[in-house]
This record gives structure tokens, sequence and C-alpha cells, in this order.
């Protein structure tokens, strides 16, 4: 809570303080998943879907704001402490879009906190190469055709969504 309040997203990552500006490309593709996500999500009333304006408090040092993310109803009960407040764990899914300041150790780094504290399903969308790199548990799956579809795994059973509607043109 005691982060700058001067407009940008920043993250707390092993006590170090990261700062995130975006652009366009960025932001189109986060707005497409929190719409298709949440859309699948209210539908089934299964939890909810949030955007990079939320923190996920993993550790005294570590904060981390996912672009995107779910926490299922079951979960919301025990990361919920006050609904003023982050997160006190992490989220079933957590989703990283690669902007041109992030860099794969940064990004790496993130996810490897997200799944240690209990993240099932990370994705990690590169909006320059057109493709979306999958972690679960049992290790990272390439999609990188427009026809390729991307689902939900186990954590949003049903959920399908072909990468060209992430990527337009």
């Amino acid at each position: 809570m005691a982060l700058p309040k001067d407009g940008h997203k920043y993250e707390l990552l092993d006590g170090d303080m990261l700062m995130s500006p975006v652009g366009i490309t960025h932001s189109e593709i986060c707005v497409r998943l929190v719409l298709l996500l949440g859309a699948f999500v209210d539908r089934r009333r299964l939890g909810g879907v949030y955007d990079s304006s939320i923190g996920y408090r993993l550790g005294p040092k570590l904060l981390l704001s996912p672009d995107v993310s779910f926490v299922s109803n079951e979960r919301m009960e025990q990361i919920v402490v006050s609904r003023e407040k982050f997160f006190q764990g992490a989220p079933e899914l957590a989703v990283e879009v690669l902007s041109p300041s992030d860099t794969v150790t940064i990004i790496e780094t993130k996810l490897d906190k997200h799944f240690e504290h209990g993240t099932e399903l990370a994705w990690l969308v590169d909006p320059r190469r057109k493709a979306v790199a999958v972690y679960t548990l049992d290790g990272i799956t390439r999609l990188t055709k427009r026809t390729d579809l991307l689902t939900g795994g186990k954590v949003l059973r049903g959920f399908r969504c072909r990468l060209n509607r992430l990527f337009r043109a």
C-alpha cells in the first residue's frame, strides 16, 4: 500500500521495486483477455478476473501484479483478508504480456514466484511474435499459430480461445 502513487504500475520482487510502463498493443491484449476470461468466469460464477491493478502479496518482500489473473471462489476465501487490501496469496491463473521493457530473466522469476506460491497455470503472451507460452506444473507448451487454441486447462475447464482473437492484424 506504500508504493508510490504516481500513475505507474509498480511491483515488489524480492524487495526490489519494479516499474512497468506499457504500450498500446500490450494494453489491447490485456483488455481482450479480461473481456474473454471475464465473460467465461461470470457466466459460470467461478470467481474473479483481475487486471494489473490488483496486487498479490506472496511474502514480506514479494508483491506481484500480473497483467491479468483469475482467482476462484474457493481460493478467494483463503487469500482475501480485506477487500481494501492486496490478496494474501497467488492467483490460480497469472498472465504476463511481454512489453519491450521486460527482460526474460525478470518474467521467468515472476512466474517461478507465482508457481512457488500456488499458481497452477500461467500464460506468457508475446505480442511481437504473436505467440503464447502456457506454463503448468508439468511443463511449457508453446502456441505459435493463429489457429492454435489457448485453453484454461484444469484451472478454467472449458475456456477456449484461438490466438487470432488475441492478436489482431
